[in-house]
């Protein structure tokens, strides 16, 4: 589904050159649920925006669906993210000025979506993620974990191939953090794959693969079924 063969992405600023991706290979296949560990500089958020199409790279061959993304347009690029993948962000970025159910229909709105099956594809994807007794209020009414669920549901009802996930549950108590990893983990056994950046260890329980990054590379690579004991006492992140 995806493969990064020895991509770098290097960031100048005052005159100092920063290594954000170092040479990575990387192989993403469909139904995973990769987590992304690390400290802070080593190149997580940097690989999601890559991954998402929202950063390019400076060397290296990327293939997202068949797809050289390298050699794409803007355009090109701007419709492989519109059709294939679904973002979930730690600050939830909804939309204030939307009620629930409108945040939810802005993406068929720009897939242009006939009105009655945008409202067919909402109904259905509010009851998935149990928050349609909310429908009609606008995010500041909400508590945190049910501004995530909306953003889930915003990022899942175009049904994309790939759901990036930015620190899903970083502004989240422990109750809801649970609640999102669960609903995470449904969507992945039933059949969406999921990338995810995150500073929680414990959650990579959820997932069936975890990759570990220092310095712009890859350093750990494992299957959490086999490794999550030792991959946990290994992991010390701020």
């Amino acid at each position: 589904m995806i493969t990064l063969n020895n991509i770098s992405r290097s960031f100048i600023g005052e005159d100092i050159e920063t290594v954000a991706i170092d040479e990575m290979n990387l192989s993403i296949k469909k139904g995973d649920f990769l987590s992304i560990l690390g400290p802070s500089g080593c190149g997580k958020s940097t690989l999601l925006n890559v991954l998402g199409m929202l950063d390019t790279i400076d060397e290296g061959e990327f293939n997202f669906l068949g797809n050289e993304v390298s050699q794409c347009s803007e355009h090109q690029r701007s419709e492989l993210r519109k059709n294939h993948i679904g973002f979930i962000f730690q600050s939830f970025n909804l939309i204030d000025e939307l009620t629930v159910e409108q945040n939810i229909e802005l993406p068929l709105y720009y897939h242009q979506v006939p009105k009655a099956e945008r409202k067919h594809l909402v109904d259905k994807v509010l009851e998935r993620v149990d928050i349609a007794h909310r429908r009609k209020h606008l995010p500041a009414k909400l508590s945190g974990g049910q501004q995530q669920r909306v953003a889930i549901a915003r990022a899942i009802v175009t049904n994309p191939a790939v759901i990036l996930a930015d620190e899903p549950t970083g502004n989240l108590d422990s109750k809801n953090s649970n609640q999102v990893m669960e609903l995470l983990q449904e969507l992945n056994q039933e059949g969406a794959t999921i990338i995810m950046v995150t500073h929680a260890p414990e959650h990579i329980n959820y997932g069936t693969r975890v990759l570990e990054l220092l310095d712009g590379k890859v350093v750990a690579d494992k299957n959490v079924e086999q490794n999550v004991e030792q991959t946990v006492a290994e992991v010390n992140y701020a």
